[in-house]
């Protein structure tokens, strides 16, 4: 699913691309589901928010294996590893984008639990609501 925020003025998304790397199968799936885009961007940044927290999903090196494989389709990736510092990692995505002049966020949706997102809220509602930067979602 492409969401593109009311306003956008852009005639184009897709160069610059902001990936958000969590290791998750939804996370896979919008990368695959992104590949013809990724292929073609002049930049691609994978972010990853506290790594740390996620270690296990990750391998030695966070990012490193879904980086070669966007590398091996031609993709000009890079990895990026943030820190939250305690601020909503719905808010620390966005704010990457922007940084990085990013015209699009591809992203996985949804990837825990119906309870867990109502209790606590979402990343994937959270950054669908408030971006000013397409999104592309995959679950």
């Amino acid at each position: 699913m492409l969401v593109v925020p009311t306003g956008w003025a852009s005639d184009t998304v897709g160069d610059p691309i902001v990936i958000t790397w969590n290791a998750s199968k939804e996370a896979r799936r919008a990368i695959t589901d992104a590949l013809p885009l990724l292929s073609t961007a002049h930049s691609v940044k994978i972010l990853i928010v506290d790594a740390a927290v996620t270690a296990d999903r990750h391998g030695e090196e966070a990012g490193a294996n879904i980086a070669g494989h966007l590398a091996r389709h031609g993709a000009k990736v890079e990895i990026e590893q943030l820190s939250s510092n305690g601020t909503p990692v719905a808010q620390t995505i966005p704010n990457a984008a922007a940084h990085h002049r990013a015209d699009l966020i591809v992203m996985g949706a949804q990837s825990h639990s119906r309870s867990r997102q109502l209790l606590f809220g979402g990343v994937t509602r959270a950054i669908l609501k408030e971006t000013s930067v397409p999104a592309m979602t995959s679950h």
